[in-house]
């Protein structure tokens, strides 16, 4: 018998049956963003066990996506690097903080997450992460929303805060927060602008040092907000301090003062020697410093500005307080300067705001880039 006669061969009706990969479905999408979040987690470490990097609900989700209809299947315009790839109309949203009125009047419908979805997919992009991770959209002309894995609770504490102690402040004010299909959604007031990131370059000397001086005006104010009698430092509802560098470190246990804020800095290397780490931290002044509102990651792309026609630069909002609460008074300067590299050109560092400044809190800041070179989170 020949070799060819033992091939066996496909009539029309079993090829009909065999499925076809479909690559461009939710639960495809969904899969790849996964692979890649792994490939990225085993380079940093080989032996990471693979059941701890996946969500305890991949399974459900995947199921989810994989029960959608063709007619809930996410739009070709909306590509696998856009998180809105990854939302099902299947799964419930949850309300964490109450939505605004005019947040909800956006998403009238018996069906939230239907809503919510179709929200999201008209809104325009004003920034989003090629890993989708996170994004921001404009979903009408005076309100926009934060999508993010990271925890957004800080975040609505602070703007909440500011708005009821500090509201000439400019900050968005807070419209609600939502969870949903693993992400944390927080609504916020939409503040027309530019990021001064982008702004930057295009400024001479004069406006540098006008945005400077404004900055310098607005921290002064912010860093007079006082923190309430036995309150913990960090969160404003006591939810902890962060420290957030290449990665982040939350306390386990409440931080009361800045003695035990600087054990929880100083317990952040599984390299550095007991006798290296009291070497640092015996540089530390001992005199102790007041704990103040600190927002924890001032740089331009998180100020606002905008440009006037007689080339004013004006601060419209100071934007992204995940990081922030109440921290020694030398914290803002220190996180300031998280980016800072020896080869860094950019001149935003020459024109830090005064009060803020690291010649403020010159051994602190010292002190921090030694440690941070063998922080388990640089």
């Amino acid at each position: 018998m020949s070799s060819k006669n033992l091939t066996p061969s496909l009539d029309h009706s079993s090829k009909s049956r065999v499925r076809k990969v479909g690559y461009q479905t939710t639960a495809a999408k969904w899969n790849m963003a996964m692979y890649r979040k792994l490939g990225v987690a085993l380079r940093k470490d080989p032996e990471a066990d693979l059941i701890d990097l996946l969500s305890s609900t991949y399974s459900k989700q995947l199921r989810s996506y994989k029960s959608r209809t063709p007619s809930q299947q996410i739009p070709e315009t909306i590509g696998n690097k856009d998180l809105r790839s990854r939302l099902a109309t299947t799964n419930p949203c949850t309300v964490i903080y109450e939505l605004s009125a005019e947040v909800q009047d956006l998403l009238r419908s018996s069906n939230l997450s239907e809503a919510l979805i179709k929200l999201l997919h008209q809104s325009d992009i004003l920034y989003g992460t090629n890993c989708a991770t996170s994004m921001v959209l404009k979903i009408s002309t005076t309100i926009a929303v934060k999508i993010t894995h990271a925890e957004a609770i800080t975040e609505y504490h602070s703007l909440s805060h500011l708005q009821e102690h500090l509201p000439t402040f400019p900050a968005p004010r807070p419209h609600g927060l939502l969870r949903f299909c693993g992400f944390n959604f927080l609504f916020m007031t939409f503040v027309p602008g530019i990021d001064l990131e982008k702004a930057w370059p295009q400024l001479d000397e004069t406006q540098k040092a006008a945005i400077s001086s404004q900055l310098d005006a607005l921290f002064s104010e912010l860093r007079s907000l006082p923190l309430s009698d036995g309150a913990p430092l960090g969160d404003i509802q006591g939810k902890g301090c962060k420290d957030i560098r290449r990665d982040i470190r939350i306390n386990s246990n409440p931080i009361w003062d800045e003695e035990t804020f600087r054990d929880f800095i100083f317990t952040g290397s599984k390299m550095a020697s007991p006798v290296y780490i009291r070497l640092l931290r015996d540089l530390m002044p001992t005199s102790s410093t007041k704990c103040v509102f600190t927002h924890g990651d001032l740089r331009p792309a998180n100020v606002i500005v905008n440009m006037g026609h007689d080339k004013t630069c004006k601060v419209a909002a100071v934007i992204d307080w995940e990081a922030s609460g109440f921290y020694p008074e030398y914290w803002e300067s220190v996180k300031m300067t998280n980016n800072l590299t020896p080869r860094d050109r950019n001149d935003w560092y020459m024109y830090l705001p005064a009060s803020l400044s690291l010649r403020q809190y010159p051994i602190q800041w010292l002190v921090d880039r030694v440690w941070d070179q063998i922080m388990v989170n640089s």
